[in-house]
């Protein structure tokens, strides 16, 4: 049979994948993300081939390294810092618990001192706590006032909190600024109305991204001011030649297949509804076929969704170029990073992609879907990186409901004409500059926007500082001043 039909098996396979998907995707959100995944998970999930880090860590340089001590000697000393609580889910999920270790261990520097709160402890707790940063935990809404007010701090940041700490910190009486991460296309009417009534109580809010601003507003109104902060991303050392070399051979030994000079395409994402996996490996497919440069997409990630991570493996076998697509599970992004020559990205929505940003961080060229930061990293490069349409529609009007059709479209999804283009022309640009016939860009010592992500949010903090919030006759909460204490919080 010829392999661009693919064998009747694969085709087979994704057709009834296919249809597990799409009867998922009719489930509400809360049944589909806590049930039905896990069961997908412990009945259908495999073992994926997975890329290690190589054996000599990569050197950080710069001022945006992470310093593990979070000082920098050289910052001039700001008098009277502001006492900030950080209050988040849990620090090990997504982007977001990045994005606070890299506030917590910088603010000092810009006059704020930072606390944590979070619901459990984990991995980057403990790293936090190393690095000198007070980490608090608690459970539930009483436990997390008493920490609130035992830490006293001026202001409270929310990053994503869960229900029991949001109604904690807005118990305690203090200025709020709550920080918005994504486009919350899962938010019930119940949760878009809790989450209109925090906006009443605060004093400003941060969105990470300009799509992520503009679809909050359109269902909250304007009430509350909104400052506009991209997220930031640590820069290591551009890799060397033969960091380079080690990390492609190691590509070629876990994919089976001697990648040699072609061009490495890297997406570092989830298996997940949200990543349209599936659409991406169906449009990477027709690239591959299309396009005259030799071309490889792997996409590494922790498989959340095992159906959409199967489909998309079918739908691999399915192409003609079948052993060009590689779908490996969760693996040491830095090495990928540095055996890659592009990152992409084909998402139906984020706040603002923490993977691309590393990318682009280290110099590669991106090709993202116009989602959250996807249309401000790529005008940060805009010779070398290209922008293509959302499957979906506009990015700010995303919507599960249309999340679900474009699902159902993946092997023929609005965007695919405009990311094989992209591929192609990204992909020349790549050899032109291997070959020396297109400059590369020039060093940037914040091309991570670190110290620029700090620096705004220090500056929304301490501006937030002493700031009376709610309506003047808000009668103040007795049960904080009469909270009771125990051993635990002594």
């Amino acid at each position: 049979m010829h392999a661009r039909t693919g064998t009747r098996e694969a085709r087979a396979a994704a057709t009834l994948w296919g249809a597990l998907v799409f009867a998922t995707d009719l489930l509400p959100p809360r049944v589909r993300y806590g049930y039905v995944h896990r069961w997908t998970r412990s009945a259908f999930s495999r073992p994926l081939r997975t890329l290690a880090a190589l054996p000599a860590e990569p050197v950080r340089t710069g001022d945006d390294a992470p310093r593990l001590s979070g000082h920098d000697p050289h910052a001039p000393a700001i008098p009277d810092p502001v006492r900030c609580l950080l209050v988040a889910d849990g620090l090990e999920i997504g982007g977001i618990g990045t994005v606070i270790e890299m506030l917590a261990i910088g603010l000092g520097e810009h006059g704020v001192d930072p606390v944590v709160l979070c619901p459990e402890d984990g991995a980057r707790a403990a790293r936090l706590r190393g690095a000198g940063v007070e980490v608090l935990v608690a459970g539930d809404e009483a436990s997390a006032l008493r920490a609130i007010l035992n830490a006293r701090p001026d202001v409270i940041q929310l990053h994503s909190a869960p229900p029991e700490l949001e109604r904690a910190a807005l118990r305690s009486g203090l200025p709020l600024i709550p920080v918005m991460h994504n486009t919350e296309i899962h938010f019930t009417r119940a949760r878009w109305a809790r989450f209109a009534t925090l906006m009443t109580r605060s004093v400003r809010a941060i969105a990470v991204s300009e799509t992520v601003s503009a679809f909050h507003r359109r269902r909250i109104g304007d009430d509350t001011a909104i400052t506009v902060i991209p997220n930031g991303s640590p820069v290591a050392r551009t890799p060397s030649p033969a960091q380079r070399r080690r990390a492609r051979a190691a590509l070629s030994a876990v994919t089976g297949t001697e990648i040699g000079d072609d061009v490495v395409f890297v997406c570092l994402a989830r298996y997940d509804a949200q990543k349209n996996t599936a659409g991406l490996v169906a449009a990477f497919a027709a690239a591959i076929a299309d396009g005259q440069e030799p071309v490889r997409l792997v996409w590494a990630g922790e498989p959340s969704d095992t159906a959409e991570m199967r489909r998309a493996d079918a739908l691999r076998r399915c192409a003609a170029a079948a052993d060009r697509i590689h779908l490996l599970g969760s693996s040491d992004a830095r090495t990928l990073l540095t055996a890659a020559d592009v990152f992409v990205l084909d998402s139906f929505f984020e706040g603002w992609p923490m993977a691309a940003t590393e990318a682009a961080a280290i110099g590669l060229p991106l090709v993202l879907s116009d989602v959250g930061g996807g249309r401000e990293l790529v005008t940060r490069d805009a010779t070398r990186s290209v922008l293509v349409p959302n499957a979906t529609g506009p990015a700010d009007q995303v919507t599960d409901a249309k999340v679900r059709t474009a699902r159902r479209r993946s092997t023929s999804q609005p965007n695919a004409a405009a990311l094989s283009a992209a591929v192609a022309a990204v992909a020349a640009t790549v050899r032109a500059e291997q070959a020396g016939t297109a400059p590369r860009p020039a060093a940037d010592p914040d091309r991570g926007g670190v110290r620029a992500m700090r620096a705004a949010h220090a500056a929304v903090i301490r501006a937030a500082a002493g700031t009376v919030i709610g309506r003047k006759d808000d009668p103040p909460d007795p049960a904080v001043a009469v909270l009771p204490r125990t051993e635990s919080d002594a």
